[in-house]
């Protein structure tokens, strides 16, 4: 554990040491919960039972960030250091390839908790959001979907045949699904909605508005959702472990 935590402390710090990874990771969710928050702030969504469109967009950006977090800094950052071969150089010194792996996920946790806790903040203080009324889903669905997302960011780094593809290969999917899986506003029918039932983005957007929604009931777990999500984790950890490479592709 202390060799894990030591890991996780240089992640950290060439996380913070990179400025401009840093600002545009935490910079994105928030400008873009500042321009859709301000432009929809009077606006009520009728397909969601007339509830504020804010209430619905804070959970939503927030699944858009821990995407961001997780999924796009992993699979790109794991391709450049693969790509420029510091990963062969770790694997080459006394360092175990879990507590390589397993810094580079609590880092990607560390900084989605600390985006998670900004948006909600400033839901609340500028945009007139609740607190979560079912903090406990909220957190279930934000841990399995960090876990999922992060998941996925290895799997896809296996499948980037170069550093200077990662850009395209990993963010055309991360927009798509952010825009048909109802990101910034809600997508209850039609082809593109029934598209995004099969990807976890949708049912993590569902499962974080799920501790927001004041019309919730009992529990607030959607079973389906944290379903959808468990079964994308299991399937992305089997492709990273099966196709991690360590040395660039020839």
């Amino acid at each position: 554990m202390r060799l894990l935590a030591r890991q996780l402390k240089w992640e950290q710090l060439a996380f913070w040491r990179n400025p401009q990874s840093a600002f545009f990771t935490f910079a994105f969710p928030l400008m873009f919960l500042v321009v859709f928050a301000t432009l929809n702030s009077d606006h009520h969504l009728k397909e969601l039972g007339g509830i504020s469109y804010n209430t619905y967009f804070v959970p939503a950006i927030l699944a858009f960030g821990l995407m961001s977090a997780t999924y796009s800094n992993l699979a790109m950052g794991v391709t450049e250091r693969r790509e420029t071969g510091a990963l062969k150089r770790l694997r080459g010194t006394p360092l175990p390839a879990w507590a390589m792996v397993g810094g580079l996920l609590l880092s990607s946790i560390v900084v989605t908790a600390l985006l998670t806790g900004i948006t909600i903040a400033a839901g609340v203080l500028f945009y007139d959001v609740h607190l979560p009324f079912h903090p406990l889903p909220l957190v279930a669905a934000l841990a399995l979907g960090a876990v999922t997302f992060c998941a996925l960011g290895i799997a896809v780094s296996t499948l980037v045949p170069n550093a200077e593809a990662a850009p395209a290969i990993v963010q055309f999917p991360f927009f798509l699904l952010n825009f048909i899986s109802g990101v910034f506003f809600p997508v209850t029918s039609g082809s593109l909605h029934q598209l995004a039932t099969y990807f976890p983005l949708e049912h993590m957007v569902d499962a974080s508005f799920a501790g927001f929604d004041p019309r919730e009931h009992g529990t607030a777990f959607h079973g389906n959702d944290f379903l959808v999500m468990a079964i994308w984790a299991t399937a992305a950890t089997l492709v990273a472990v099966r196709r991690f490479r360590w040395e660039p592709h020839r």
